[in-house]
């Protein structure tokens, strides 16, 4: 048994169960908030899995950041990413 867990790619994300942590929260947190507000835990596990398979077919083969950088293009006033300019802007002089 290996000690130390090497990645293949060093861009592998961290996953849990074959799931990234993006993934694993889009799952879980509807269920756990259907299931606990309407005491319908089938219903949840329905709607957590068709938001999964819908933003699995939108987000395609990209990585997890393709949320930020959608909405960061889309949405300029959003301030996602702190360090870059906004999105509006397409010249800097200087």
């Amino acid at each position: 048994m290996n000690k130390y867990y090497i990645p293949q790619n060093l861009d592998a994300p961290f996953k849990i169960a074959g799931l990234t942590i993006l993934d694993l929260a889009i799952i879980t947190v509807p269920f756990f908030v259907i299931a606990f507000l309407f005491q319908k835990q089938i219903l949840a596990l329905i709607i957590s899995v068709i938001i999964f398979l819908v933003l699995k077919k939108v987000k395609g083969e990209e990585d997890d950041n393709f949320f930020k950088h959608f909405f960061y293009w889309h949405f300029p006033s959003g301030g996602i990413l702190k360090v870059t300019p906004p999105s509006h802007v397409r010249e800097i002089i200087g």
